[in-house]
Parts: structure tokens; C-alpha cells; sequence
């Protein structure tokens, strides 16, 4: 079991919703925190329906700037107990493990000098109880200059502001894994600069509860901010796979190779005759043909996409701003491997309702 938090820089842009599906469908997260969402709610209901989603609880961008949501899964009972522009807080409790605990899905505001009232905020959503506390978003400060690279130095006293407020809190960073670098501003150059706005914090309570819990910072595709990826529990611990059913996919009929592997498949056998038999001989032919090119395309494809986000993943670690021109075409690369799967989700989509 899983959560993603992302900064996604809006959901107008088909693009963006199309990255944040393919997150859900390969991480398969029970609660998802998105930041920046520029939209109202009606859009939010749109996109959870996309997602699969149960639940959704959204507050409405102001003209195009802000907003943020909670969507989460049936498999877990999430309350909302408080929300404001900056942060939504919301009881947990996770129905297969009977685990309850305190979620909050924190937005720093972006201009430095009200970044006070955003530490405020934080201290006062701290849980009365002893109750175990998640909290992640996009923070819009670091905690050690380390975590800057490029730009201007930031200000101590800003730091310390920061540092005192997660101090109060009791949060922790959980262990994290991938890029230690969640932001750049994506210039060449001098101009160059990356941060760590973005993280995952736990109180103690929460970190016995879970404590094989870890953070993955993903490669940034559209947003110029890493979606994290937070899982509860060692790997290989999850769902069981469900059993395979084969169907003929609408979208293989834009494929001149898959019409090819099908004629193939059903001139290799040559029994004789003409009865039910002979036909269920060579379909079963057709069908081993067509699914060892489905696997052998689909893995060629999901490699390339991997390879791509990996060298991405490594750009935002070790980058210095000559990288740029060529992490923007890997992110293009990876774009348009994911809205070829989407022609094939839509073609699947539209077979199942004929």
C-alpha cells in the first residue's frame, strides 16, 4: 500500500493528466496529494473519475493559481478534519489492517516573505494526541543549504524559520531513496538552480507504526517537480497479481505488424479439413503469436521509457545546467510513449462499451 504527493503545476493541460494516470496505474497509490492543480472542482471530479478513484476532496484554485486535492481509494476510509488553501488534514484508516492514523498534505506558500504564516500553520495542525502523522507536499524551503544547488544562497534566518517549525512539529524525514533534488527551474547556465522543496516528514509514532516505510523521488515529467512516492511496506508485500484473460485489443488493428503475426499464426498450422477443430487449433496458434509480440513490444517499450526516466532521475541529481536541451527531449520521449498507451486505453475503453 502506497500514497503520491506531486506538485503537477496544473491539470488544463491533457498532458498532465495523462502523466498523473500512468503514476496511479503503475504505483497503484490508496491516497494521492497534488499541489497546484489550477482548477475547480467540477475538474477534480473529472480527474478522479480518470483515476479510478473513490474519493475526492478538492479546494479551488484562485484565477488559475493554486489549489489543491485529496484523492484516495474505497480500500481506505479518509475524513477530512480541516483544510485551508495551503493544507488539507484528514483521518486515515486503512480498513484490511485496522491501522488509523493522521495525514496532511502541506503547500508552503510561494512567496518568501508570508512563509512565516505557512510554520504557523504546520505547528497548529500538529495532532493534541499522540497520533501517528504523515505529512507531505511541497514545503517551498529547504532545511540545509545542502539542498540547494545553484542561485543565490538562501538566507540562514530563512532556514532556521523552517527548521524551528519542523523541530515544534516533531517531523522527521522518512527514509528516502532516488534524486536528493525535487525542484529546478530548468535554465542553462548560471541560471541554473534545483532545491529540496519537496518531501515526506513523519512524527515517531508514525515511523514505529511503518516502520519499513520509504520515499522515492520520481523522475519530473511536465511539472518542473518530482512526484514522491511513499510505500508503507517492503517490496513484494503488496497485491497478488490477478490471473490473465487474453483478448484481441481494438488498438492492435493500427498495427500492420499485428495483422501480420495474426496471418501468420493462422497459416503455421495446416491439419486439414475444416472442422471446429482445425479453427480452434489455429486461433490458439493466433493467440500464442499475438501475445509474444504484445510482451516483446510492450516490454521494448516500457525499456525505453525506464531507460528514459532513469536518465532523467540522473539529471536531477547531478545536473548542472548544460543538461537541460537533453532532459527536455528525454521528457518528450517519455511523453509520447505515454500517449501511445493512452490510444491503446482508449481503444480498449471503446471495445469494452461495443
Amino acid at each position: 500500500m502506497s500514497l503520491l504527493t506531486w506538485n503537477c503545476r496544473g491539470l488544463g493541460n491533457p498532458r498532465s493528466v495523462r502523466i498523473l494516470r500512468n503514476l496511479t496505474k503503475e504505483k497503484n497509490p490508496f491516497l494521492v496529494f497534488l499541489m497546484e492543480t489550477k482548477s475547480r472542482k467540477q475538474k477534480l471530479e473529472e480527474v478522479r473519475l480518470q483515476l479510478q478513484m473513490y474519493g475526492c476532496f478538492a479546494v479551488d484554485s484562485v484565477n488559475l493559481s493554486g489549489g489543491i486535492a485529496l484523492l484516495w481509494r474505497e480500500e481506505w476510509q479518509v475524513k477530512v478534519i480541516s483544510y485551508t488553501k495551503w493544507h488539507i488534514s484528514a483521518l486515515v484508516h486503512e480498513v484490511e489492517t485496522g491501522q488509523a492514523w493522521q495525514f496532511t498534505g502541506f503547500y508552503g506558500h510561494p512567496v518568501t516573505a508570508k512563509r512565516k504564516s505557512s510554520w504557523t500553520l504546520l505547528e497548529m495542525l500538529k495532532p493534541s494526541n499522540p497520533t501517528a502523522w504523515l505529512c507531505a507536499g511541497d514545503f517551498n524551503e529547504i532545511l540545509d543549504q545542502k539542498e540547494k544547488v545553484g542561485g543565490a544562497r538562501r538566507p540562514y534566518s530563512q532556514i532556521e524559520d523552517f527548521r524551528r517549525a519542523v523541530e515544534a512539529c516533531d517531523l522527521s524525514d522518512i527514509h528516502s531513496q532516488g534524486p536528493q533534488f525535487t525542484w529546478s527551474n530548468n535554465r542553462s547556465g548560471g541560471d541554473f538552480t534545483k532545491e529540496r522543496l519537496d518531501r515526506v516528514m513523519a512524527n515517531k509514532e508514525w515511523n514505529l507504526m511503518f516502520s519499513d516505510a520509504t520515499c522515492s523521488v520520481l523522475a519530473a515529467v511536465k511539472s518542473d517537480h518530482s512526484p514522491l512516492h511513499v510505500t508503507k511496506q517492503k517490496p513484494n508485500s503488496g497485491r497478488k497479481r490477478k490471473g490473465f484473460c487474453f483478448r484481441y485489443e481494438a488498438a492492435w488493428d493500427l498495427s500492420e505488424e499485428c495483422q501480420k503475426v495474426a496471418s501468420e499464426g493462422w497459416k503455421s498450422l495446416n491439419l486439414g479439413g475444416h472442422g471446429a477443430g482445425t479453427v480452434r487449433h489455429k486461433l490458439d496458434a493466433c493467440q500464442r503469436g499475438l501475445q509474444k509480440w504484445q510482451k516483446e513490444t510492450k516490454f521494448s517499450n516500457q525499456k525505453a521509457t525506464k531507460l528514459a526516466l532513469d536518465q532523467i532521475r540522473q539529471y536531477q541529481q547531478v545536473g548542472t545546467g548544460t543538461h537541460i536541451p537533453s532532459m527536455i527531449q528525454l521528457q518528450k520521449t517519455v511523453e509520447d510513449s505515454m500517449a501511445v498507451e493512452e490510444l491503446r486505453w482508449r481503444q480498449r475503453a471503446k471495445q469494452h462499451w461495443l
